[in-house]
């Protein structure tokens, strides 16, 4: 069948495999950057719906094996997890962790829209900070609810894949929202400023600026948050961006440190050991004989 498949053809897939593989990676840094750290993870889908519920709709009492995903696009539910009540409204959402006893019904005097997911993953996912979380407005995940309710319902080849992708992104943009509800927003500032501005010379003078604080209160501020001070945490992106790049074949040390945003070779091998616990050409020589191991177990399995 690949035989037949036009050159086109093939660009098209490997861009598809391309975006899938960059939103997983991208999902999975966020996380570990929080510090919610998660080796590897994979979700399969057992069902996925958009309802408009009728006066007779409940979900019966049932220990579910899965994850459930819920967001009230209108109207009122009675949510019941493990004995405990919550009632969900509009723009509100609601993570059913695999294991919990759920049951759910509908008001009576309320008309409701909601939409599910029913999802299994290789790893438990990390609890939302609320039990109920509430958005502003679910104007950027209808689009995405659309797309994917669309692809679920066809059969073509790769919708499931396309699936996958999308629900990606809205568990990426679901769990950054909810951990900015819980920062402080002067500190959520600092950090988005140190992140676009990663490999330039940052000051606390910049970080005080752009936080509308005062430089000695705004160190305070951001160590008291987070455990670590401004400066330390914006070595430590650079070092993991250096990671990123030492794990890619042909790139040297020094080239991986400039474009982390070094210019002293010696302090960046010294700050690399000291997080990383091993040089960073240890590092890149242990990630180059692992992925040579891949690679031959994938040619003798393939």
């Amino acid at each position: 069948m690949m035989e037949n498949l036009s050159f086109f053809s093939v660009l098209s897939l490997s861009s598809f495999f391309a975006m899938i593989n960059r939103k997983v990676k991208v999902f999975l840094y966020k996380l570990k950057k929080e510090g919610r750290v998660m080796q590897d993870f994979n979700v399969t889908f057992r069902y996925a719906i958009q309802r408009e519920c009728t006066l007779e709709w409940r979900v019966k009492q049932d220990r579910i094996n899965y994850n459930n995903l819920v967001f009230i696009l209108k109207g009122k539910a009675l949510y019941k997890i493990d004995g405990n009540e919550q009632i969900l409204t509009e723009n509100q959402v609601l993570l059913i962790p695999a294991g919990s006893l759920r049951e759910a019904e509908r008001f009576v005097e309320e008309s409701l829209t909601l939409q599910s997911f029913d999802f299994f993953s290789d790893q438990p996912l990390p609890a939302l900070p609320q039990s109920v979380l509430t958005l502003d407005s679910l104007d950027f995940y209808l689009p995405l609810f659309q797309d994917f309710n669309r692809h679920w319902l066809t059969e073509k080849p790769l919708s499931r894949l396309h699936c996958k992708a999308l629900f990606y992104q809205i568990l990426d943009e679901l769990y950054q929202t909810a951990w900015a509800m819980q920062e402080n927003p002067h500190v959520r500032q600092m950090k988005t400023y140190i992140e676009s501005h990663l490999t330039q010379n940052i000051t606390m003078e910049d970080l005080a600026w752009v936080s509308g604080l005062n430089v000695v209160y705004c160190g305070a501020l951001f160590k008291q948050e987070t455990g670590v001070t401004a400066l330390r945490y914006w070595r430590i992106l650079q070092i993991r961006k250096a990671t990123q790049l030492l794990s890619e074949p042909d790139i040297s040390v020094s080239e991986a440190a400039w474009q982390s945003g070094f210019d002293d070779l010696f302090y960046f091998s010294k700050l690399f050991k000291e997080i990383q616990g091993v040089s960073p050409k240890v590092y890149q020589r242990r990630h180059a004989g692992s992925v040579k191991l891949k690679e031959n177990y994938q040619s003798n399995h393939g």
